[in-house]
């Protein structure tokens, strides 16, 4: 009986245990794959960037953002359409395409930070990416 109660409690426990480690995943999952613009801002004076570099710099800063917080809106839409559409049991073509149309709006949210490193590696010397590069990790503790 005490085996029985024994294995009954740590099931309850471990089922406890799940939803938080789900939450901390998913918390992950929704943070943008890599995010280094916002350590280039905040090192900009200290990497001391030649004109060149600060014209590269300040045309991606006023286009890229734009077109990201654009299709990140499109994205929060289809993801409420989709969850109105699975909790109001839509055909499952419905839902296959709302699917569909998610993950390559997710695909192109990470397209878009990826170009964004790789103008960073383009544009900067190495010196000046890895200071960016370890700003980033320090602060994600990656």
């Amino acid at each position: 009986m005490k085996l029985t109660q024994l294995i009954t409690t740590s099931l309850l426990a471990a089922s406890f245990a799940f939803p938080v480690a789900s939450f901390a995943d998913n918390r992950e999952l929704s943070a943008p794959v890599i995010e280094l613009m916002p350590h280039l801002k905040k090192l900009r004076t200290e990497l001391k960037l030649d004109d060149a570099q600060n014209q590269v710099i300040d045309n991606w800063l006023a286009e890229a953002p734009i077109k990201r917080k654009e299709l990140e809106a499109q994205t929060l839409e289809v993801r409420a359409k989709l969850r109105d559409a699975l909790l109001n049991r839509d055909e499952r073509m419905v839902r296959d395409r709302l699917k569909k149309e998610l993950q390559e709006m997710n695909t192109r949210l990470i397209e878009m930070r990826s170009l964004c490193a790789r103008m960073l590696h383009d544009t900067l010397t190495d010196e000046q990416y890895k200071k960016v590069a370890d700003s980033y990790r320090a602060e994600t503790g990656l």
